[in-house]
Order: structure tokens, then C-alpha cells, then sequence
């Protein structure tokens, strides 16, 4: 390719010589200076159509004829030519007459790259560089005196480069751009340097999508909606769900909403806002569970919640969030009062990256409380701890991810705060309600799983239980393939004698950051 280029150029150079030969044809032998004020008889372009330029500029050339030669005026003309037509090299030659008159030639040449106009701009002396939309405090001198190296010499790409390498090093929350203004006389030019301040980076998250489209051998059809609306700074979230019972005991269906900001005045607080009503359909496996321990609340029909909150990037890694949750209960019985769960919530998350390219880790953890308290005219009073984290190493086409979480509830939690395992997510290969029809008051659960681009093999072990129930450790395996946001699992239990396939199989639309 290199030698093709050369070639190309060396047939232009070699056509443009063929051109200056025959406009001179006529002139003297003996190559000679043309003074200033010798007249001028003609003025012709060659190797490009004059009647591409303006009629204006056309005019000025041919007006040249009758005049004195002044080199000024004909380099301003040439100026104006590459002006107009950017893609091309204007040089002038003059041509001394047998009579002590003058011809005159602009001789245009095409550049050897079309998008470049490093050959031409390299023909001017740069008599001023400037940086502006910088602060002058924030300009160390040596940048100062960098700068002006660049002045009073031809202009050099290279060198004009480096510079602004330098300065994006030197300050970097600014963007630079690079513009060349014309001078104060033909031949020269301004060097100017344009920065504008990048936008910060945001230390708060929004709340992570979990929307989900599945279907589960077990647990049937469900899905679970939530679309973000809005900038990088405000978000809302309207929800939808049809019966989704990938997260929790109950089966639920409704809808809600979520409006979230990411900055209050400052980059280190946010909030967020959310409302939702959904109504539940229970197994039957949960409501028998229900039945034998009394000191599991009873489930309730509907579930409406208010959730204000409130978070501080105490870095840009970590954060806490505060707030409350209020939720009503309705029961199953019309002739029974609605019981309220309220709560007091707090997290502490941590978020973390870091990238090469395509390669990279992420390590993400989070530890939330949330109070069930009289103080707040809750029915329920409740303590429930979790604590999660995962850490994912992504090499080229190969992903390893390990997770963990652990959690414990004391009081009476209603039934939506009960942990569980067994479902899409979690235990894959084990029905939840084979495990803990009614969820649990603990819960340890750990997974490891490596992905060669879209096949995926993994390894679960975990354990959900309360006072009247035994721990018991279970294991699962499973392959798994992803398409984007389609996938489908195959699990499978380990320690049991019951060595069912459990397949889900749908749409998820993976959430970012650690939950609030």
C-alpha cells in the first residue's frame, strides 16, 4: 500500500512539472528572476478548471494582466485558491518574457490524502498559540512556555500533537480541540487550543434494572418490568410485573413507579421515590407452611408501598442510603383490619471497577438493615440483616464470576422480607418451594460461574431455614446459554435423590451498581 501511495505521488509531481513545461512553452531558455513591478502580460491556472473557483476570484486573476508583479498580492491569490478548494496546492511560478515581461501560472496540485491539509497549513508560520476556557491559575508555566515554543516557526503537526497530548495530560477534567484561525497577514496563522471542562463522573448508582421476561419448569410463567426513563442524572421508572414469583414467596402482579435523582446540589447525594401496588396469589405448599407456625404473619391479598430514600457518596466507590419503607398489608379476609410493616432502612454499598480494554474486574458488595419499629406504627416489628457480593474478572472472551450472600431476620418479618433460594438466580436446579415453602429467617448462599463468550457452566451451594426447620446445605449444577439478554438454564440438584432437570428459560435486562 505504502509503495502505491508513493507511486500515486510521484505520477502527480511528475504531471504538474508536464504542465509548468507547457504553460512556459515560449518563454526563455535561461531561467531567470522576475523583479517586483515587472508588468504582467497573463495570468493562467493550470491543472484545474478555472471556472471551479468563484466568479469573483476568477475576476481577480485575470485582472492581474496590465499590472506590476508584486509576490504579495500573488500569494494572497494562491491563498485564496486553496481557500476555496481545500484539496488542492496552489504554487506560483512566474515566467520572465523575451520582452522583460512577465506570465504568471498558478500551478494546482490535488494533496496526496484528501480528508489531511497537513502540506498546506505546514506552508504557514504560526505567529500567535493560544489555550483558551482554561483558567489562567490552572497553566503550570512550563506549559506556558511549551506553548510558545510553537511560535514563529512553520507550523508542525507533530509538534502541535504532542502538545495537546501534554495538555490533556497535564489537565485532565478538560477536553481540547485544535483550530488554526488566518493571521494577521497571508502566510501566517493563529494556533489556537479550545478546552472545555469534561462532565464529572457521577458516584451515585441508580437503583439497578431487573426486568425479566421467564419461564421456569416449576414455578411457571412470570415477568417483571421496569424501564429507566430520563438523563444521566434524573431517572423514573415505571414497573410493571404479571405473575413474577422469581424473587420472593408470593407470586405478585401490578405496578408502580420510581423517580430517582443522582445529584442534589452536589454529586455526593441523591434520592429516590417509590411507589407500588401489587397483589399476590399464594401455593398452596406456602399457605400449609403458614398454617403449622404461628409465628409466621399471615399473607395478605394486596401490598402497597411508599419508599423514600435518601444516599451519600462518601467516595466515588462507596456510598450509604437511608430512609423508610411503609407497606400495607391487606388481608385475605375482608373482615380483618390491614396491618402495616413499616420499616427503617439503611445500606452501605460498595462499587468498583477496573478496565484494560476488554479486560477488567468489577467487585461490587453491599450491607443493608432494615427495621420493622412501634416507633414508625408498624404492626411488625423485625430486624432483617443482608450482606451480598460478587466478583467478576472478564479476559477476552472468558468471564468468571463468584458471588455470596448471607442474611438473618429476628421478630415477626412479613412473609415479602423472608428469604429464599431456588429460582432463576439462585440455587438453580431447586424448586424454593421445596426448600422453604414459607422462606426462611437465614441464609448462606455462594456461586461460581465461567462463561466462554455465550456458554456458561456453574456450581451453587446454599441454605435458607428458621427455628422450625433444619439447615440443610444444598448444591446444584447446571450449563446455561446467553444471546444478549435471552438465556436459558438447565440445573440440576446434586445432593438428592431426585436428579430433575429444572430449565428457565427468558429475557433479562442486566442491572448495573449494587442495590440501594
Amino acid at each position: 500500500m505504502g509503495s502505491l501511495l508513493a507511486l500515486a505521488a510521484g505520477m502527480r509531481t511528475l504531471g504538474l512539472l508536464i504542465t509548468l513545461l507547457a504553460a512556459t512553452q515560449g518563454a526563455t531558455d535561461q531561467k531567470l528572476a522576475v523583479p517586483e513591478g515587472t508588468i504582467i502580460t497573463s495570468a493562467q491556472v493550470t491543472g484545474f478548471d478555472i471556472d471551479h473557483l468563484s466568479p469573483g476570484l476568477r475576476q481577480d486573476i485575470r485582472d492581474l494582466a496590465g499590472t506590476p508583479l508584486k509576490q504579495q498580492r500573488l500569494d494572497e491569490l494562491a491563498a485564496r485558491i486553496e481557500g476555496e478548494r481545500p484539496n488542492y496546492v496552489a504554487a506560483v511560478r512566474t515566467v520572465m518574457e523575451a520582452d522583460g515581461q512577465a506570465r504568471v501560472f498558478f500551478v494546482m496540485g490535488r494533496q496526496a490524502d484528501p480528508d489531511r491539509d497537513d502540506n498546506v497549513n505546514a506552508r504557514y508560520i504560526v505567529e500567535q498559540a493560544d489555550i483558551v476556557g482554561v483558567p489562567d491559575a490552572e497553566l503550570t508555566q512550563a506549559l506556558r512556555d511549551d506553548l510558545q515554543a510553537l511560535v514563529g516557526k512553520r507550523l508542525d503537526s507533530g509538534d502541535a500533537d504532542r502538545f495537546q497530548e501534554r495538555v490533556a495530560r497535564d489537565l485532565p477534567t478538560y477536553e481540547l480541540e485544535r483550530r488554526l484561525v488566518r493571521g494577521s497577514e497571508p502566510g501566517r496563522i493563529r494556533l489556537v487550543y479550545e478546552a472545555s471542562r469534561k462532565e464529572l463522573p457521577h458516584w451515585l448508582r441508580f437503583e439497578p434494572l431487573k426486568a425479566n421476561a421467564l419461564f421456569h419448569s416449576e414455578q411457571g410463567w412470570g415477568s417483571y418490568v421496569d424501564l429507566g426513563i430520563g438523563d444521566r442524572t434524573i431517572r423514573v421508572t415505571p414497573i410493571f410485573a404479571i405473575d413474577n414469583a422469581d424473587d420472593l414467596v408470593e407470586e405478585y402482579s401490578g405496578y408502580g413507579v420510581r423517580f430517582e435523582t443522582r445529584r442534589l446540589g452536589t454529586r455526593r447525594l441523591g434520592a429516590s421515590f417509590g411507589w407500588s401496588w401489587f397483589e399476590h396469589d399464594w401455593r398452596s405448599a406456602t399457605l400449609d407452611a403458614v398454617a403449622r407456625d404461628p409465628e409466621i404473619p399471615a399473607p395478605y391479598d394486596t401490598r402497597s408501598t411508599i419508599t423514600p430514600l435518601v444516599k451519600f457518596a462518601l467516595s466515588r466507590d462507596l456510598s450509604v442510603a437511608g430512609g423508610v419503607s411503609i407497606s400495607e398489608l391487606k388481608p385475605l379476609s375482608p373482615a380483618t383490619d390491614s396491618r402495616m410493616a413499616n420499616a427503617a432502612v439503611a445500606s452501605i454499598d460498595y462499587d468498583r471497577r477496573w478496565a484494560d480494554g476488554s479486560d477488567g474486574s468489577h467487585v461490587e458488595a453491599s450491607f443493608g438493615v432494615r427495621a420493622g419499629s412501634r416507633n414508625l406504627e408498624s404492626d411488625l416489628t423485625y430486624t432483617r440483616y443482608l450482606g451480598q457480593g460478587s466478583y467478576r474478572y472478564d479476559a477476552g472472551r472468558h468471564h468468571v464470576q463468584a458471588t455470596g450472600m448471607a442474611g438473618g431476620i429476628t421478630g415477626h418479618p412479613p412473609l415479602f422480607e423472608r428469604f429464599t433460594l431456588g429460582d432463576s438466580t439462585t440455587l438453580r436446579g431447586w424448586d424454593k418451594y421445596d426448600i422453604a415453602p414459607a422462606g426462611g429467617t437465614s441464609m448462606v448462599y455462594s456461586s461460581v460461574e465461567y462463561r466462554y463468550t455465550g456458554l456458561a457452566l456453574f456450581l451453587d451451594i446454599g441454605s435458607v431455614w428458621d427455628a422450625t426447620s433444619e439447615r440443610d446445605v444444598r448444591l446444584s449444577t447446571g450449563f446455561g446459554f446467553h444471546a444478549g439478554p435471552a438465556f436459558l438454564i438447565v440445573g440440576v440438584p446434586l445432593n438428592t435423590d431426585n436428579l430433575t432437570a429444572v430449565v428457565a428459560v427468558g429475557l433479562r435486562i442486566p442491572g448495573t451498581g449494587v442495590r440501594w
